[in-house]
């Protein structure tokens, strides 16, 4: 029992630094982050790419690629489930989201709450709830593997096309980074739930 909730803990990890990824446009200080091991160590080794120099010549290019990807003001891909199910913001998918953030007692800070980044957090806290809920980790399991699929499992079209669209390096492999990570993960919640 302790080797799954050690295994939640670290996917917890995971899913907390995609979800600060997802959410806002990488800065000086999460560069500096993921420049250091141990965390260099982990992101490089799942395939992300790190600038080779941090100056704002690079932290401008890294902006902008950010915010053609999925801010705007066009052709971008919004990072919102409802626009990828629903084909407009806060549809359908919204409300199921809402009950899993008030029962964590989840904040978004004003982001709407199928944001991508928003997801992948709340996933982490659900994770991260596993050495608290050591005799209900079966029952943790089920919950994360049915959150996965109604809040995660839709992302694969937006990362397939953000891929493509991607200028920078760091970007690209971001999105390829998480695109691997979720298909790993889909593979493991379908084997939990079978």
């Amino acid at each position: 029992m302790n080797e799954v909730v050690d295994e939640a803990v670290a996917l917890a990890g995971v899913y907390q630094l995609l979800a600060r990824l997802w959410l806002r446009e990488v800065d000086e200080q999460l560069l500096a982050d993921l420049s250091r091991p141990p965390l260099r160590d982990v992101f490089t080794a799942a395939g992300g790419t790190l600038p080779k120099h941090v100056d704002t010549a690079t932290l401008e290019e890294l902006a902008v690629d950010f915010c053609q990807l999925f801010i705007g003001p066009a052709n971008h891909l919004p990072p919102y489930q409802s626009v990828w199910q629903a084909g407009q913001f806060q549809s359908s998918p919204t409300e199921p989201m809402r009950r899993y953030t008030d029962w964590l007692g989840y904040d978004a800070d004003g982001v709407m709450l199928d944001h991508l980044g928003v997801q992948c957090d709340v996933m982490s806290r659900l994770l991260g709830s596993a050495p608290l809920a050591m005799e209900a980790t079966g029952e943790l399991l089920r919950l994360a593997g049915s959150y996965f699929d109604l809040h995660l499992a839709w992302a694969f079209p937006l990362l397939e096309s953000a891929v493509q669209r991607a200028e920078t390096d760091f970007y690209q492999s971001t999105i390829r980074l998480t695109r691997d990570f979720l298909t790993s993960e889909r593979a493991f919640w379908n084997a939990v739930s079978t």
